[in-house]
């Protein structure tokens, strides 16, 4: 693949994932107090490598001027409160305060990632929306259709992810696992 089908490969897996998003914002309308302006979520995450390079791409070619505030451990993309690349924002952002099945990731001794006999999935979901939702109840609140597999989302990420790697732009970024927001604006290259 060349980096322009890995590009709109990317954004494919983002319009899919904005669209189940936006399906479930309409069903759980009502449990959900996160608005703009909520910034609960918007920590300085890491990306994977593509996800870091799309979202440089899209700023640097951006006709406004970006200047981080001073965010003390929350995204430097955030301005006052709200998201400044809200339409180019990564996957995880697109997910925030959802109801999200994980498949629980088991590790050996040496921490090396093992598969389970049995897989083993978790739900979780945003106390600040859903707070009637506990442990106990959260199988009857739930349906299975009705949260985002994050398991699915994240296996096609992934896999652009090496795709994009073995390009001449992703080559940079060889041996980096994830890159942290800030870093969009402390450095220049990967």
């Amino acid at each position: 693949m060349n980096i322009m089908e890995i590009i709109v490969g990317y954004e494919e897996v983002l319009k899919d994932v904005s669209k189940e998003s936006d399906r479930l914002v309409r069903l759980y309308g009502e449990s959900l107090v996160c608005k703009k302006g909520c910034s609960a979520c918007c920590t300085d995450i890491s990306l994977l490598p593509l996800e870091w390079y799309t979202l440089r791409e899209r700023i640097t070619s951006s006709q406004e001027s970006f200047i981080p505030e001073n965010t003390q451990g929350s995204c430097a993309l955030l301005k006052e409160k709200s998201c400044s690349f809200y339409s180019n924002r990564p996957l995880i952002c697109r997910t925030h305060g959802l109801p999200l099945l994980y498949l629980t990731e088991e590790y050996d001794a040496k921490g090396t990632r093992v598969a389970p006999e049995i897989p083993d999935w978790q739900i979780s979901w945003c106390d600040l929306n859903f707070t009637s939702v506990t442990d106990e109840t959260m199988e009857e609140v739930f349906d299975p259709e009705d949260v985002l597999n994050m398991e699915e989302w994240n296996t096609h990420l992934k896999q652009l992810n090496q795709e994009f790697l073995k390009t001449e732009e992703g080559a940079p970024f060889r041996g980096k696992e994830r890159i942290s927001i800030q870093d969009l604006f402390t450095k220049t290259e990967a």
